[in-house]
């Protein structure tokens, strides 16, 4: 199954009231292509609407609030050039406008990216900056796709990229699923507002999880497990992302408080995703934990 780019039907709200484009059930696999930030800058066609457009929603069936939305990242693959501006604090070049440098890059076969302002070939590392489900219809905020919340959304959270499961918190019949903001390559922090934005096709398989409950997105990759948390101040963020990994492992590692407490102290590390929408992660290496403590997840 393929959910495919189209400018008339992205959307830019984690609400209910969005029309599904496709339902799915437990366990299937589809690509999802996603545009870049601007809508598809480099793409044919390209028309500026908002930032951050997303390809979705994708129904799961027998997904209801209370379940917890598990999205494995299988492949994401880069489509194209894509762009970012970073400040320029010294002689302007023929792509500076009002003191930032507008960057270009493609993606080329061998999985890197060459930069054409410079030539340079550089590792490419594609990541999803946004991934969500619907907010409860209870609510009358708009919740849009450039913000982030217990939801998902614009978390811009390198973690997320092919190999690992994404789990999400289900609070509306059939999750709403929406993906898009895929970049090239991107550094914790997002320090300047910007990764290399990119389209993308994502290849995901979605599953429901009746056995999990969870308050906010959870990444596990082959050898991280992370909890992510958004806020409106950082330090209320990152007490966030604690309290879930403190849950976590009490919960699926069931470790004693105590002992929860211990791991993360000694072993946890606090990571900024993104400063923009103050977005945390805490993070533990899988083979600590389970050195000792069966994972139930």
């Amino acid at each position: 199954m393929r959910i495919t780019r189209d400018r008339e039907k992205a959307y830019y709200d984690f609400t209910p009231e969005t029309e599904p484009r496709i339902s799915v059930s437990s366990g299937d696999r589809l690509t999802v292509e996603t545009f870049d930030a601007a809508g598809g800058m480099f793409l044919d066609g390209w028309k500026y609407v908002r930032p951050n457009p997303v390809t979705g929603p994708i129904y799961i069936n027998g997904a209801a609030p209370g379940d917890t939305l598990e999205v494995e990242i299988r492949d994401i693959k880069l489509i194209g050039a894509g762009y970012m501006h970073i400040p320029n604090y010294g002689e302007p070049t023929k792509y500076t406008r009002n003191g930032h440098e507008f960057v270009k890059a493609e993606a080329i076969p061998d999985g890197n990216l060459r930069v054409l302002n410079n030539g340079k070939t550089l590792p490419a590392n594609p990541m999803i900056g946004v991934i969500g489900v619907a907010v409860s219809s209870d609510s009358t905020e708009k919740y849009p796709s450039t913000e982030a919340g217990d939801y998902g959304g614009n978390m811009d959270n390198r973690l997320i990229k092919a190999g690992v499961k994404i789990y999400l918190p289900v609070f509306v019949e059939g999750a709403l699923l929406g993906i898009g903001d895929a970049h090239g390559a991107m550094g914790d922090g997002e320090i300047f507002d910007q990764g290399m934005e990119m389209c993308a096709d994502v290849d995901i398989t979605v599953k429901v999880r009746k056995d999990m409950k969870i308050n906010r997105p959870l990444v596990i990759s082959d050898d991280i497990i992370s909890t992510t948390a958004t806020a409106a101040a950082i330090e209320e963020a990152g007490a966030l992302a604690v309290s879930d990994m403190r849950y976590i492992m009490e919960t699926y590692y069931s470790m004693s408080h105590v002992d929860a407490g211990l791991m993360i102290g000694f072993y946890g590390n606090l990571c900024v995703c993104q400063l923009v929408n103050k977005t945390m992660r805490m993070e533990i290496k899988k083979d600590i934990l389970e050195e000792n403590y069966k994972c139930k997840i």
